[in-house]
């Protein structure tokens, strides 16, 4: 049976999940990332939040939020980033919610970076029209 993945805008409510997804250890090695205690999370998220240049949203699969995933602006460069709970990795919600969220994010080039150990974001992107220009960095030229 096909996911419903859909995405909407980042609520209060949503953080609880996103800080519990992101002290995942197993998907913490997967990233270029260290997982923030309590106090950095809520006060980065806090500063997602009030800052309208980013593009945020909230990744639903089947009235459950998975995940987040935004774009913003780094060094004139518009990056793109997501996470995903680890329980749905492999089925797709990573490249369906990338796509959709191309759609949103008006933004060309869009740049990404990605740990060279995980496979699997690497492949999310590839079907999504990135390509890569150094082993730390991908662009979506679309």
């Amino acid at each position: 049976m096909k996911l419903k993945i859909q995405l909407r805008n980042v609520e209060a409510n949503d953080l609880p999940l996103f800080f519990e997804h992101q002290r995942d250890p197993i998907a913490v090695a997967m990233v270029a990332f260290n997982s923030r205690d309590r106090p950095a999370f809520d006060q980065h998220w806090a500063k997602l939040l009030a800052d309208d240049s980013l593009l945020k949203k909230t990744i639903i699969v089947d009235g459950e939020v998975v995940g987040n995933i935004g774009s913003w602006t780094s060094e004139g460069k518009r990056e793109i980033g997501y996470w995903i709970d680890r329980a749905f990795w492999g089925r797709g919600v990573g490249t369906e919610a990338l796509a959709a969220f191309l759609g949103l994010e008006p933004v060309r080039p869009l740049y990404a970076g990605v740990a060279k150990h995980n496979a699997g974001s690497i492949r999310v992107l590839e079907k999504c029209g990135f390509k890569f220009h150094s082993v730390e960095e991908a662009s979506n030229l679309i």
